[in-house]
């Protein structure tokens, strides 16, 4: 009862605790419950062994002893009967015990059951969570475009973002300049402080007015390939969540795999890898998936195995990094 009190008031304080928290917690909770089972059954079955096996060896001398002058003694039957019938209780005892040990057991295992459960629950919600702040995020950032690669400064040599974006579609993109008056409704730095010693420049995020003309230049982006302002590469992306920028950036290595084989990889929106594979566009949201479509075709397979493996195994170790020891 005691036990069961315990766990009610952990379970209410838990809606404070962190995700890791919970899960240690569950972790060591289920661990105790094994133990504890474990070591019951185990002295309750030495118990057991070491009673019967000392009653029985008493038992086999006394028999021994009065087989001799049973025909002369009725009296000395009717005590190892009663003899007999102790051990037939104690066994019975004992029988008894281990059945409340397992009974006790099950009970055991049904809270960790629902413990489990609950817990899925839980990180079933958070992912939801995450999911919908990430599409939160990704809203807000929708009209951003990030441009990559500008040495920290030049928007004061150009006299602001507006001039420094002018200059860079000039450069690259005259007939949107002919088409399109794009106006910038914000821009900044980010992050917000200058590292001296990254060697770097910072990203510069800006706030398009019409997304329309985001779209533009980005679609001219990709279709130019190379970048530059005044004669130096740099790169204009989407400016994303960090949620999905990093789940964007997990397929860089099978990203450049396919690249390199002709296969006309894309990242689409949010974080789906699309390629050209037998003549048809193949899109995949996770790795596992294209690991199972890879397996079904051999030529595919011997071009991706050896960057699965890599990050397979580098994802394990990092998952073996954050095991916790029970």
């Amino acid at each position: 009862m005691k036990d069961s009190l315990n766990i009610q008031e952990d379970l209410e304080s838990a809606e404070k605790w962190s995700y890791k928290e919970l899960k240690e917690y569950l972790r060591q909770m289920e661990w105790n419950l094994k133990e504890d089972t474990r070591q019951q059954i185990q002295t309750v079955k030495e118990h057991f062994e070491n009673e019967l096996h000392r009653q029985i060896k008493e038992e086999v001398k006394h028999l021994y002893q009065e087989i001799e002058i049973i025909k002369k003694n009725q009296t000395i039957i009717l005590e190892m009967k009663e003899t007999i019938n102790q051990i037939k209780n104690s066994i019975e005892s004992i029988t008894n015990r281990v059945e409340q040990v397992e009974a006790r057991t099950s009970d055991n295992e049904d809270k960790i059951y629902h413990l489990e459960k609950s817990l899925a629950n839980s990180e079933r919600l958070v992912k939801n969570h995450e999911k919908n702040i990430q599409e939160i995020w990704d809203n807000i950032k929708k009209p951003n475009l990030r441009v990559i690669g500008i040495e920290e400064g030049t928007e004061i040599q150009t006299k602001g973002m507006s001039n420094l974006l002018k200059e860079i579609i000039t450069e690259n993109f005259p007939e949107i300049k002919k088409e399109t008056d794009i106006q910038i409704v914000d821009a900044y730095r980010t992050p917000s402080t200058q590292n001296h010693s990254r060697p770097t420049p910072r990203h510069i995020v800006m706030k398009i007015s019409n997304i329309q003309n985001k779209e533009k230049i980005l679609k001219a982006t990709r279709e130019r390939r190379q970048i530059t302002f005044r004669g130096k590469p740099i790169r204009l992306t989407t400016d994303f969540s960090s949620q999905t920028l990093k789940a964007r950036r997990s397929w860089n290595n099978v990203f450049q795999t396919l690249k390199d084989n002709g296969c006309q990889p894309r990242i689409l929106y949010p974080a789906k890898l699309s390629f050209r594979y037998d003549n048809e566009i193949k899109i995949f949201h996770d790795k596992q998936k294209l690991k199972e479509f890879a397996a079904r075709k051999p030529a595919l397979q011997s071009i991706l195995s050896k960057t699965l493996h890599e990050e397979e195994m580098k994802n394990n170790n990092q998952n073996h990094q954050w095991e916790v020891p029970l």
